[in-house]
């Protein structure tokens, strides 16, 4: 499957990392304020327009899923599906490729092959869901789970197929196929979380805020005629700890540019230089940079090529092998 099939305004097969916040590109908050943003017709907040692995994961993928269907010894291979919806829930999933084990029978781990079964045996029988994806990330005993494993149980739910694979090419150089029986309770959690997340989108509920910028995410404008918040106990423990903090983090800015202003003068001209703190040894380098010349732009002039010196210190620890 080459482009996305699914529609926008609900939750679909690749977007449950996400919503069971398992992401690490995306929150449930920024999930819901994708989909609040497709329904009132406005851009979405977050875009996301592809990139150079997603190209060839798209290029790949055929080739990858050829291959794992041939290393399990499955036919009739599909790489073309229409969206799939499922019959009680909002819900809808894309397939990369199915193909047919026939009787079959149970799989194990086989890294001859190329095959792990993280879970244990699967029976592999009948059609299944073949998921391609490509990483540049070292080979995985399992996949992440953003990297297709909760994606295929929703594809699973979506067909009632019993079982599916997430196809993982590695660096270009490495394909592993995790073999994957439909999990209930997984797939009962997914449901949950969907009907949650329908709820919270008709009432505009966002989710708990997990970060400074997931709370911009979730309240991105002011209410004018909202009135004063007075902090009661617990919210003024946080507005504590943020100010400590800050205090803290002006204080040590202070003792880092008293130290570097030191140690920038003991090293003058020179580039380099050791030394002991506690039992290990740190290499404190003051090196020159180059800058290439920039051309003019229409708001901004051009800069010439240029070269100066770092402006602040690069500290590396120094192990002896």
């Amino acid at each position: 499957m080459v482009g996305k099939k699914t529609p926008n305004d609900i939750i679909t097969a690749s977007r449950i990392p996400a919503l069971m916040n398992a992401s690490p590109y995306d929150t449930p908050n920024d999930l819901l304020a994708s989909v609040l943003a497709d329904i009132e017709g406005k851009p979405d907040p977050k875009p996301f327009n592809g990139n150079e692995a997603c190209d060839w994961g798209d290029a790949l993928e055929g080739m990858i899923l050829t291959e794992a269907a041939n290393r399990l010894g499955l036919d009739d291979l599909k790489l073309e599906h229409d969206a799939l919806f499922h019959d009680k829930i909002p819900f809808a999933a894309s397939l990369d490729g199915t193909a047919d084990a026939g009787v079959g029978g149970w799989v194990d781990t086989n890294y001859d092959k190329g095959i792990i079964c993280p879970n244990g045996k699967v029976f592999v029988t009948g059609t299944g869901v073949l998921e391609s994806k490509l990483t540049s990330n070292k080979p995985e005993d399992a996949p992440a789970p953003h990297r297709g494993p909760l994606q295929l149980q929703g594809q699973l739910m979506v067909t009632k197929y019993t079982w599916g694979a997430v196809c993982v090419l590695y660096g270009g150089v490495e394909l592993r196929i995790f073999l994957y029986q439909a999990d209930a309770a997984v797939q009962s959690k997914i449901m949950q979380a969907v009907d949650d997340f329908e709820r919270r989108k008709r009432d505009i509920e966002w989710y708990p805020v997990l970060s400074s910028s997931d709370g911009n995410t979730a309240y991105p404008r002011v209410d004018d005629g909202a009135e004063p918040l007075e902090l009661p106990a617990t919210e003024a423990e946080w507005l504590a700890q943020l100010v400590n903090a800050k205090d803290a983090k002006r204080a040590a800015e202070a003792d880092i540019d008293e130290a570097e202003a030191a140690l920038k003068e003991f090293m003058g001209s020179h580039e380099q230089a050791t030394g002991i703190v506690g039992n290990t040894k740190y290499a404190v380098r003051w090196p020159m940079r180059q800058f290439k010349a920039q051309p003019p732009k229409p708001a901004t002039p051009g800069k010439p090529a240029r070269t100066v010196r770092q402006t602040t210190l690069t500290i590396k620890e120094v192990r002896d092998d």
